[in-house]
Protein backbone atom coordinates (compact mmCIF):
# COMPACT_ATOMS: atom_id res chain seq x y z
CA UNK A 1 0.00 0.00 0.00
CA UNK A 2 1.21 3.58 -0.96
CA UNK A 3 -0.67 6.46 0.01
CA UNK A 4 0.20 10.10 -1.95
CA UNK A 5 -1.41 13.64 -0.77
CA UNK A 6 -3.23 14.83 -4.12
CA UNK A 7 -5.31 17.19 -5.79
CA UNK A 8 -5.89 20.52 -4.83
CA UNK A 9 -3.86 20.32 -1.66
CA UNK A 10 -0.67 20.07 -3.83
CA UNK A 11 -1.65 23.11 -6.22
CA UNK A 12 -2.49 25.58 -3.42
CA UNK A 13 0.65 24.55 -1.73
CA UNK A 14 2.61 25.81 -4.81
CA UNK A 15 1.02 28.64 -5.05
CA UNK A 16 1.56 29.60 -1.47
CA UNK A 17 -2.63 28.87 -0.54
CA UNK A 18 -3.23 27.86 3.05
CA UNK A 19 -5.46 24.61 1.92
CA UNK A 20 -7.97 23.57 4.57
CA UNK A 21 -8.86 20.27 3.18
CA UNK A 22 -7.19 17.22 2.40
CA UNK A 23 -7.23 14.28 -0.27
CA UNK A 24 -5.31 11.08 -0.57
CA UNK A 25 -4.71 8.24 -2.94
CA UNK A 26 -3.89 4.80 -1.94
CA UNK A 27 -1.84 2.88 -4.59
CA UNK A 28 -2.10 -1.45 -4.14
CA UNK A 29 -4.93 -1.57 -1.40
CA UNK A 30 -8.40 -2.69 -1.39
CA UNK A 31 -11.98 -1.89 0.80
CA UNK A 32 -11.30 -4.59 2.82
CA UNK A 33 -7.71 -3.80 3.41
CA UNK A 34 -9.10 -0.74 4.43
CA UNK A 35 -11.17 -1.46 6.68
CA UNK A 36 -9.59 -3.40 8.75
CA UNK A 37 -6.53 -0.62 9.06
CA UNK A 38 -9.76 0.95 10.79
CA UNK A 39 -10.69 3.48 8.34
CA UNK A 40 -14.61 4.14 7.77
CA UNK A 41 -16.54 3.73 4.23
CA UNK A 42 -18.18 6.68 3.29
CA UNK A 43 -18.14 6.34 -0.70
CA UNK A 44 -21.44 5.27 -2.17
CA UNK A 45 -20.60 5.12 -5.61
CA UNK A 46 -16.51 4.15 -5.24
CA UNK A 47 -14.59 3.33 -2.09
CA UNK A 48 -13.66 6.36 -0.65
CA UNK A 49 -13.11 6.31 3.59
CA UNK A 50 -12.40 8.25 6.20
CA UNK A 51 -9.14 8.32 8.61
CA UNK A 52 -9.82 6.89 11.97
CA UNK A 53 -8.14 10.12 13.61
CA UNK A 54 -7.69 13.30 11.03
CA UNK A 55 -11.28 12.30 9.56
CA UNK A 56 -9.54 13.11 5.98
CA UNK A 57 -10.86 11.46 2.76
CA UNK A 58 -8.38 8.28 1.47
CA UNK A 59 -9.98 6.91 -1.84
CA UNK A 60 -8.65 3.68 -4.05
CA UNK A 61 -6.62 4.69 -7.03
CA UNK A 62 -9.16 4.16 -9.73
CA UNK A 63 -10.16 4.04 -13.43
CA UNK A 64 -13.36 6.15 -14.79
CA UNK A 65 -15.42 4.62 -17.90
CA UNK A 66 -17.63 6.45 -19.20
CA UNK A 67 -21.15 4.60 -19.90
CA UNK A 68 -23.86 6.92 -19.49
CA UNK A 69 -24.73 10.67 -19.97
CA UNK A 70 -24.14 13.07 -17.38
CA UNK A 71 -21.83 13.65 -14.59
CA UNK A 72 -22.84 10.46 -13.18
CA UNK A 73 -22.41 8.38 -15.73
CA UNK A 74 -19.63 5.98 -14.57
CA UNK A 75 -18.34 2.92 -13.81
CA UNK A 76 -15.20 2.59 -11.65
CA UNK A 77 -12.58 -0.04 -12.07
CA UNK A 78 -10.68 -0.17 -8.62
CA UNK A 79 -8.47 -2.91 -8.74
CA UNK A 80 -5.16 -2.88 -6.81
CA UNK A 81 -2.86 -2.96 -10.52
CA UNK A 82 -4.01 0.73 -11.05
CA UNK A 83 -0.90 2.86 -10.65
CA UNK A 84 -0.69 6.85 -9.61
CA UNK A 85 -0.52 8.09 -13.20
CA UNK A 86 -3.69 6.00 -14.11
CA UNK A 87 -5.79 7.96 -11.23
CA UNK A 88 -4.14 10.99 -11.97
CA UNK A 89 -5.16 10.93 -15.63
CA UNK A 90 -8.95 10.62 -15.11
CA UNK A 91 -8.77 14.80 -13.42
CA UNK A 92 -10.05 17.69 -14.43
CA UNK A 93 -6.61 19.62 -14.78
CA UNK A 94 -3.19 19.18 -15.25
CA UNK A 95 -2.72 21.75 -11.88
CA UNK A 96 -5.28 19.28 -10.05
CA UNK A 97 -3.17 16.17 -10.95
CA UNK A 98 -0.15 17.03 -8.95
CA UNK A 99 0.55 14.02 -6.11
CA UNK A 100 3.24 13.94 -3.15
CA UNK A 101 4.50 11.00 -1.58
CA UNK A 102 5.11 10.69 2.13
CA UNK A 103 8.80 11.97 1.20
CA UNK A 104 8.03 14.88 0.26
CA UNK A 105 8.48 13.99 -3.73
CA UNK A 106 6.08 15.41 -6.32
CA UNK A 107 4.68 13.31 -8.96
CA UNK A 108 3.69 15.40 -11.75
CA UNK A 109 3.25 13.61 -14.67
CA UNK A 110 1.04 15.82 -16.68
CA UNK A 111 3.08 18.75 -16.59
CA UNK A 112 0.59 20.50 -13.87
CA UNK A 113 3.58 22.33 -12.29
CA UNK A 114 4.42 23.98 -15.23
CA UNK A 115 1.00 25.50 -15.97
CA UNK A 116 0.82 26.48 -12.44
CA UNK A 117 4.29 28.62 -13.13
CA UNK A 118 2.32 29.55 -16.60
CA UNK A 119 -0.82 30.49 -14.70
CA UNK A 120 -2.58 28.43 -17.26
CA UNK A 121 -5.77 26.13 -16.56
CA UNK A 122 -5.38 23.16 -18.81
CA UNK A 123 -7.42 19.78 -19.25
CA UNK A 124 -5.00 16.73 -19.23
CA UNK A 125 -6.95 14.93 -22.06
CA UNK A 126 -10.29 14.43 -24.37
CA UNK A 127 -11.24 12.56 -21.33
CA UNK A 128 -12.57 15.83 -20.19
CA UNK A 129 -15.34 15.83 -22.17
CA UNK A 130 -16.57 13.37 -20.45
CA UNK A 131 -17.77 15.03 -17.84
CA UNK A 132 -20.31 18.39 -18.61
CA UNK A 133 -19.68 19.78 -15.02
CA UNK A 134 -16.37 20.53 -15.54
CA UNK A 135 -17.45 23.38 -17.09
CA UNK A 136 -18.54 24.61 -14.26
CA UNK A 137 -15.36 23.69 -12.34
CA UNK A 138 -12.84 25.06 -14.67
CA UNK A 139 -14.69 28.65 -14.24
CA UNK A 140 -14.72 28.22 -11.36
CA UNK A 141 -11.08 27.87 -10.95
CA UNK A 142 -10.47 30.68 -13.03
CA UNK A 143 -12.57 32.44 -10.24
CA UNK A 144 -10.96 31.38 -7.37
CA UNK A 145 -7.23 31.72 -8.77
CA UNK A 146 -7.77 34.88 -10.35
CA UNK A 147 -5.65 36.95 -7.88
CA UNK A 148 -2.66 35.17 -9.89
CA UNK A 149 -4.22 35.71 -13.01
CA UNK A 150 -4.94 31.68 -14.24
CA UNK A 151 -5.83 31.79 -17.72
CA UNK A 152 -8.31 29.14 -19.23
CA UNK A 153 -6.16 27.14 -21.92
CA UNK A 154 -7.39 27.61 -25.83
CA UNK A 155 -7.70 24.29 -26.32
CA UNK A 156 -9.92 24.25 -22.75
CA UNK A 157 -12.16 26.41 -24.14
CA UNK A 158 -12.73 25.11 -27.09
CA UNK A 159 -13.85 21.56 -25.11
CA UNK A 160 -16.02 23.62 -23.03
CA UNK A 161 -17.54 25.21 -26.00
CA UNK A 162 -18.09 21.67 -27.63
CA UNK A 163 -19.90 20.36 -24.60
CA UNK A 164 -22.39 23.37 -24.04
CA UNK A 165 -22.98 23.08 -28.06
CA UNK A 166 -23.90 19.29 -27.30
CA UNK A 167 -26.37 19.77 -25.07
CA UNK A 168 -24.49 17.90 -22.46
CA UNK A 169 -25.03 20.31 -20.00
CA UNK A 170 -29.02 19.55 -20.06
CA UNK A 171 -27.81 16.30 -18.52
CA UNK A 172 -26.73 18.01 -15.36
CA UNK A 173 -28.56 18.26 -11.98
CA UNK A 174 -28.87 21.77 -11.33
CA UNK A 175 -28.27 20.93 -7.70
CA UNK A 176 -24.87 20.05 -8.96
CA UNK A 177 -24.14 23.42 -10.62
CA UNK A 178 -25.42 25.23 -8.07
CA UNK A 179 -22.99 23.61 -5.30
CA UNK A 180 -20.22 24.75 -8.25
CA UNK A 181 -22.08 28.53 -8.12
CA UNK A 182 -22.67 28.98 -4.84
CA UNK A 183 -19.03 28.32 -3.89
CA UNK A 184 -17.95 30.72 -6.29
CA UNK A 185 -20.53 33.71 -4.84
CA UNK A 186 -18.51 33.47 -2.07
CA UNK A 187 -15.08 34.23 -3.67
CA UNK A 188 -14.11 37.35 -4.51
CA UNK A 189 -14.08 38.49 -8.50
CA UNK A 190 -17.30 36.07 -8.79
CA UNK A 191 -18.13 37.70 -11.69
CA UNK A 192 -15.48 36.04 -13.61
CA UNK A 193 -17.25 32.51 -12.28
CA UNK A 194 -20.27 33.74 -14.52
CA UNK A 195 -18.34 35.43 -17.17
CA UNK A 196 -16.90 32.38 -17.95
CA UNK A 197 -19.96 30.54 -18.19
CA UNK A 198 -21.19 33.19 -20.93
CA UNK A 199 -17.98 33.16 -22.60
CA UNK A 200 -18.35 29.43 -23.65
CA UNK A 201 -22.14 29.21 -23.94
CA UNK A 202 -23.36 27.90 -20.63
CA UNK A 203 -24.78 30.77 -18.76
CA UNK A 204 -28.01 29.26 -20.89
CA UNK A 205 -28.60 27.09 -17.67
CA UNK A 206 -29.58 29.88 -16.05
CA UNK A 207 -31.46 32.25 -18.38
CA UNK A 208 -31.66 32.02 -22.39
CA UNK A 209 -31.44 36.21 -22.07
CA UNK A 210 -27.69 36.35 -22.75
CA UNK A 211 -28.15 39.98 -23.10
CA UNK A 212 -29.97 40.98 -19.80
CA UNK A 213 -27.31 38.73 -18.49
CA UNK A 214 -24.43 39.99 -19.67
CA UNK A 215 -25.67 43.89 -18.45
CA UNK A 216 -26.29 41.75 -14.81
CA UNK A 217 -22.87 40.90 -15.21
CA UNK A 218 -21.41 43.58 -15.68
CA UNK A 219 -23.19 45.75 -13.13
CA UNK A 220 -22.11 42.54 -10.81
CA UNK A 221 -18.26 43.28 -11.46
CA UNK A 222 -18.64 47.35 -10.72
CA UNK A 223 -19.66 46.16 -7.14
CA UNK A 224 -16.43 44.18 -6.62
CA UNK A 225 -14.49 45.19 -3.58
CA UNK A 226 -17.80 46.23 -1.80
CA UNK A 227 -18.07 43.09 0.73
CA UNK A 228 -21.37 41.64 -0.73
CA UNK A 229 -22.40 38.49 0.48
CA UNK A 230 -23.40 35.59 -1.94
CA UNK A 231 -26.93 36.52 -1.61
CA UNK A 232 -26.52 39.56 -2.49
CA UNK A 233 -24.60 39.13 -5.53
CA UNK A 234 -26.73 36.79 -7.28
CA UNK A 235 -29.82 39.43 -6.22
CA UNK A 236 -27.66 41.49 -8.95
CA UNK A 237 -27.12 38.74 -11.17
CA UNK A 238 -30.98 37.97 -11.35
CA UNK A 239 -32.25 41.27 -11.44
CA UNK A 240 -35.07 41.86 -14.10
CA UNK A 241 -34.09 38.10 -15.44
CA UNK A 242 -36.40 35.43 -16.53
CA UNK A 243 -34.47 32.18 -15.23
CA UNK A 244 -35.12 28.68 -16.94
CA UNK A 245 -37.26 26.38 -15.13
CA UNK A 246 -33.98 24.61 -14.26
CA UNK A 247 -32.94 26.93 -11.87
CA UNK A 248 -33.58 25.46 -7.98
CA UNK A 249 -31.95 27.70 -5.52
CA UNK A 250 -32.22 27.93 -1.90
CA UNK A 251 -35.39 30.13 -0.12
CA UNK A 252 -32.68 32.69 1.18
CA UNK A 253 -31.65 33.16 -2.21
CA UNK A 254 -34.76 33.45 -3.51
CA UNK A 255 -36.24 36.07 -0.64
CA UNK A 256 -33.30 38.06 -1.49
CA UNK A 257 -33.62 38.08 -5.69
CA UNK A 258 -37.42 38.55 -4.79
CA UNK A 259 -36.75 41.75 -2.93
CA UNK A 260 -34.13 43.16 -4.85
CA UNK A 261 -36.25 43.06 -7.97
CA UNK A 262 -39.31 44.44 -6.29
CA UNK A 263 -37.32 47.62 -5.23
CA UNK A 264 -35.55 47.84 -8.44
CA UNK A 265 -38.71 47.40 -10.28
CA UNK A 266 -40.84 50.39 -7.94
CA UNK A 267 -37.68 52.59 -7.99
CA UNK A 268 -36.45 52.41 -11.47
CA UNK A 269 -38.74 55.57 -13.30
CA UNK A 270 -39.05 57.64 -10.30
CA UNK A 271 -37.64 58.33 -6.99
CA UNK A 272 -40.25 60.42 -5.11
CA UNK A 273 -41.44 60.28 -1.20
CA UNK A 274 -44.37 57.86 -2.44
CA UNK A 275 -42.39 55.79 -4.65
CA UNK A 276 -39.95 55.13 -2.06
CA UNK A 277 -43.00 54.09 0.53
CA UNK A 278 -44.51 51.87 -1.77
CA UNK A 279 -41.35 50.35 -2.54
CA UNK A 280 -40.32 49.35 1.30
CA UNK A 281 -44.07 48.28 1.69
CA UNK A 282 -43.71 45.85 -1.48
CA UNK A 283 -41.07 44.17 0.72
CA UNK A 284 -42.60 44.51 4.34
CA UNK A 285 -39.50 46.91 5.19
CA UNK A 286 -41.37 48.14 8.39
CA UNK A 287 -41.45 44.13 10.05
CA UNK A 288 -38.04 42.82 8.41
CA UNK A 289 -35.82 46.24 9.13
CA UNK A 290 -32.46 44.40 8.87
CA UNK A 291 -33.70 42.33 5.71
CA UNK A 292 -35.34 46.05 4.00
CA UNK A 293 -32.10 47.72 4.68
CA UNK A 294 -29.70 45.64 3.50
CA UNK A 295 -31.94 45.46 0.16
CA UNK A 296 -31.91 49.18 -0.43
CA UNK A 297 -28.05 49.04 0.76
CA UNK A 298 -27.45 46.81 -2.36
CA UNK A 299 -29.59 49.38 -4.53
CA UNK A 300 -27.75 52.20 -3.65
CA UNK A 301 -24.59 50.55 -4.79
CA UNK A 302 -25.86 50.97 -8.61
CA UNK A 303 -27.35 54.02 -8.79
CA UNK A 304 -25.41 57.64 -9.65
CA UNK A 305 -23.96 59.59 -6.62
CA UNK A 306 -26.72 62.25 -7.38
CA UNK A 307 -29.26 60.21 -6.82
CA UNK A 308 -31.62 61.79 -3.91
CA UNK A 309 -31.30 58.05 -2.75
CA UNK A 310 -28.01 58.01 -1.96
CA UNK A 311 -28.04 60.60 0.61
CA UNK A 312 -30.98 59.17 2.88
CA UNK A 313 -30.24 57.57 6.04
CA UNK A 314 -31.91 54.37 5.73
CA UNK A 315 -31.37 52.80 8.95
CA UNK A 316 -32.83 56.24 10.86
CA UNK A 317 -35.53 56.31 8.14
CA UNK A 318 -36.75 52.78 8.40
CA UNK A 319 -36.28 53.07 12.50
CA UNK A 320 -38.96 55.70 12.56
CA UNK A 321 -40.87 54.43 10.16
CA UNK A 322 -41.35 50.80 11.77
CA UNK A 323 -42.67 52.71 14.76
CA UNK A 324 -45.42 55.18 13.50
CA UNK A 325 -48.60 54.17 15.22
CA UNK A 326 -51.85 56.21 15.22
CA UNK A 327 -53.06 58.52 16.96
CA UNK A 328 -56.47 58.10 16.87
CA UNK A 329 -59.01 54.68 18.22
CA UNK A 330 -61.37 54.70 14.83
CA UNK A 331 -62.10 51.17 16.47
CA UNK A 332 -62.87 48.92 13.81
CA UNK A 333 -62.54 51.14 10.70
CA UNK A 334 -59.35 49.83 9.74
CA UNK A 335 -59.06 51.95 6.33
CA UNK A 336 -58.96 54.79 8.68
CA UNK A 337 -56.12 53.28 10.87
CA UNK A 338 -53.94 52.87 7.42
CA UNK A 339 -54.28 55.81 5.74
CA UNK A 340 -53.31 57.82 9.00
CA UNK A 341 -50.55 55.36 9.10
CA UNK A 342 -49.53 55.96 5.32
CA UNK A 343 -49.68 59.36 5.61
CA UNK A 344 -47.39 59.77 8.87
CA UNK A 345 -44.79 57.51 7.20
CA UNK A 346 -44.87 59.26 4.24
CA UNK A 347 -44.64 62.84 6.11
CA UNK A 348 -41.30 61.51 7.59
CA UNK A 349 -39.73 60.27 4.39
CA UNK A 350 -40.60 63.52 2.68
CA UNK A 351 -38.77 65.51 5.85
CA UNK A 352 -35.73 62.71 5.19
CA UNK A 353 -35.48 63.78 1.56
CA UNK A 354 -35.48 67.65 2.67
CA UNK A 355 -33.37 67.27 4.75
Amino acid sequence: MKIYLVGGAIRDELLGIKSLEKDWVVIGSSAEEMLENGFISVGKSFPVFLHPKTKEEYALARKEIKVELGHKGFKFDVNKDIGLEEDLLRRDLTINAIAKSNKGELIDPYGGIQDIENRVLKHISKAFSEDPLRVFRVARFYCYLSKFNFEIHEDTLILMKELCNSKDLDNLSFERIWMETEKCLSLENSYLYFQALHDVGASNVFSCDTIQFKENLLELKKTEGSNLDAQDKWAILTMNLELTTKVKIPNSFKKSALNFSNVIETLRNENSPEILLEAIMKIDGFRNKKSALKTFNLYSLLIDESDAFKKLNLNSLLGELSKVKPNNNFEKDSNLIKKEIYEKRLSIIKEHFND
